[in-house]
């Protein structure tokens, strides 16, 4: 019994150990925040002996404002983007799980496979195309490609799944069309999927670097985590303000922290779609 005992005790002490180290990064993010460039060099790894807003104006008015704008682009084309994922991948989703037609599994698996291609290897005949077509540094580019997610798809097709078809049938006796069906039934039944694949897919773009920093040519057109990198001191390269870097990392972790604090038990509850059974 006393072993066991030890055994809990040391096994709470690695987790909190464990905890520690990542959380530790973060917090020390948001106290370096509120230094001077000259504490934040003597001082970067405990609390602020004289905390300060200066950052945060300073990173205001950094470059007329750019970093404002940069935060707006990516609100932008994270909502618009997470907004067409789920509009096209649910109804994908409606059609594959609730519906038989002429080769649908072998369309299905062909989609998955397509998740086994590195996204890395697309970027060249994606560049080429999209240039064609005079997309390039807009909007577009970072909101359309992308938007027919394959895994978002398989999420809410698993839930759908587990929707009983005797809703369905009951709706089509009732005279429901496909699409009364489907925004009726389908889509508030599905809340939970849905929920769990916008926050997925929120949290992806947001965090979306190589695209846009290979596609978008314009500053203004940029989202803040492209931007955040490229601080400088009166466009020096080698000066580099650290204490506006720390708080533009703070200024962009904020709406993801805030989503997956909001709906985190809808993200954990992701993990477990594809072992939904009827």
């Amino acid at each position: 019994m006393k072993m066991r005992h030890f055994k809990t005790i040391l096994f709470n002490l690695f987790l909190l150990l464990a905890v520690a180290v990542v959380l530790y990064p973060i917090l020390l993010m948001f106290m370096d925040s509120f230094k001077t460039a000259k504490e934040l060099s003597s001082n970067p790894a405990w609390f602020p002996m004289k905390p300060t807003l200066e950052n945060y104006i300073n990173l205001y008015r950094y470059n007329r404002g750019q970093i404002v704008q940069t935060f707006m682009n990516s609100v932008y084309v994270t909502l618009v983007h997470t907004a067409l994922v789920l509009a096209i991948s649910s109804l994908a989703a409606f059609a594959f799980a609730k519906y038989e037609f002429k080769g649908k599994n072998i369309i299905f698996s062909a989609l998955l496979m397509t998740m086994m291609i590195p996204g890395e290897l697309l970027i060249p005949p994606l560049y080429i195309m999209l240039a064609k077509i005079g997309w390039i540094s807009t909007y577009k580019i970072q909101i359309i490609p992308g938007i027919a997610k394959v895994m978002s798809l398989f999420l809410l097709r698993q839930y759908m799944m587990s929707i009983p078809d005797s809703l369905i049938e009951a709706a089509k006796l009732d005279g429901a069309g496909h699409f009364r069906i489907y925004s009726r039934i389908v889509m508030p039944t599905s809340v939970p999927a849905l929920a769990t694949v916008a926050i997925l897919e929120f949290l992806y773009k947001w965090n979306d670097y190589l695209w846009p920093l290979l596609m978008v040519n314009n500053p203004a057109k940029l989202p803040i985590m492209v931007i955040l990198p490229t601080l400088t001191i009166d466009g020096n390269l080698f000066s580099i303000p650290w204490e506006l870097v720390l708080t533009g990392c703070v200024v962009a972790t904020i709406p993801i922290m805030v989503m997956f604090l909001c709906f985190s038990d809808k993200v954990m509850s992701g993990i477990t779609l594809g072992a939904i059974k009827e």
